[in-house]
């Protein structure tokens, strides 16, 4: 009709803000701030995005935005889409995969239900993410543990001042006894030891996904925190007495500001150079939040326990702790000769 004006469709890279926006809204207030999880499904569209329009490197992205802008809706078909799966594993492991398909898979449902897409292109068994092999973990031994603590309450190396053993042994002490996640140990203050129980209690405040936990500290630990406590507030040959809040973090530096997880993979990193313990691969720390819940799982502990004091969302995570377990006392049957 004369005079009619035709609207403008949004762009992809415009969808892609709503939904996005949308996702926000949906998180709490804590992990909005961090935005760790907008940014991954941020970079995941814009690898699609350049898989899709051959227009960079995805293993290379520098600008998401800029990736989306290039792509369009007609580019969101089947076999476009069956050949983008393709070239993503050829490029990534399947758990990455699995990731990406799941992010692209919420966006174009909800291109679909909101009338922008006819049909999810998505939806077919084809393109279903590939089965994510279970991982095991590789815990350190008690043999390990042991090995950390002594080397941990040993004289620091000299001209090294990231070392300070009362902390180092309450350090690995905790990590060990607690299952205590990297991000949990540095936020840790002093208040969340709770002593008015008559076993002391770790109250966990800052876990991850914001669920909270309560995880009994065994008597060991507690008299390493003690004696680390005590000891950073009195004056030491290079540094100022710590006055301990309840309200201070935990464990700090000797200049008393809070470790960082940076920090605490070095101090891990290095005493088990020292002791001479070989660490998995991946975060230092993770390494004892493995000891500690393939324990659990040898003491018998059951496996509803062991998540929630463990803090996993997920039971399929706590089962793989119990797997664990059970192949070591297969083995442990087996040098017996009781096999």
């Amino acid at each position: 009709m004369p005079g009619s004006r035709t609207i403008a469709q949004p762009s992809v890279l415009e969808l892609a803000e709503d939904w996005l926006a949308a996702k926000r809204a949906l998180e709490s207030a804590a992990q909005a701030e961090k935005g760790n999880s907008d940014r991954a499904r941020r970079a995941d569209l814009g690898r699609w995005a350049l898989i899709l329009t051959g227009n960079g490197r995805p293993d290379e992205l520098e600008d998401p935005e800029a990736a989306l802008a290039e792509l369009r809706l007609s580019d969101l078909h089947f076999e476009a889409l069956i050949g983008a799966v393709g070239a993503a594993k050829a490029r990534w492991s399947d758990a990455t995969v699995a990731r990406m398909l799941s992010t692209l898979r919420g966006f174009t449902r909800w291109l679909t239900r909101t009338g922008h897409l006819s049909a999810d292109p998505l939806d077919d068994d084809l393109l279903r993410a590939p089965p994510r092999p279970q991982r095991r973990p590789k815990a350190l031994s008690a043999e390990d543990v042991d090995r950390f603590l002594a080397t941990a309450a040993q004289p620091a190396p000299p001209r090294q001042r990231i070392w300070w053993p009362t902390r180092d042994f309450a350090l690995v002490r905790f990590l060990a006894t607690t299952g205590a996640r990297a991000e949990e140990t540095c936020a840790v203050r002093i208040g969340d030891i709770d002593r008015r129980a008559e076993r002391p209690i770790w109250r966990v405040n800052t876990a991850k996904g914001d669920k909270t936990r309560d995880v009994p500290l065994p008597r060991l630990a507690v008299t390493a925190l003690d004696t680390w406590l005590a000891e950073r507030s009195e004056p030491g040959p290079k540094r100022s007495a710590l006055v301990a809040r309840r309200a201070d973090p935990l464990f700090v530096r000797p200049n008393g500001t809070p470790l960082s997880e940076q920090a605490l993979d070095r101090i891990i990193r290095g005493l088990a150079q020292r002791a001479g313990v070989v660490l998995p691969a991946g975060a230092a720390a993770h390494a004892f939040r493995h000891h500690y819940g393939v324990t659990l799982a040898l003491r018998g502990v059951p496996t509803a326990v062991i998540s929630q004091l463990m803090g996993h969302a997920d039971p399929r995570t706590t089962a793989i702790y119990t797997t664990v377990a059970a192949t070591q006392l297969i083995a442990a049957l087996d040098d017996a000769g009781l096999l």
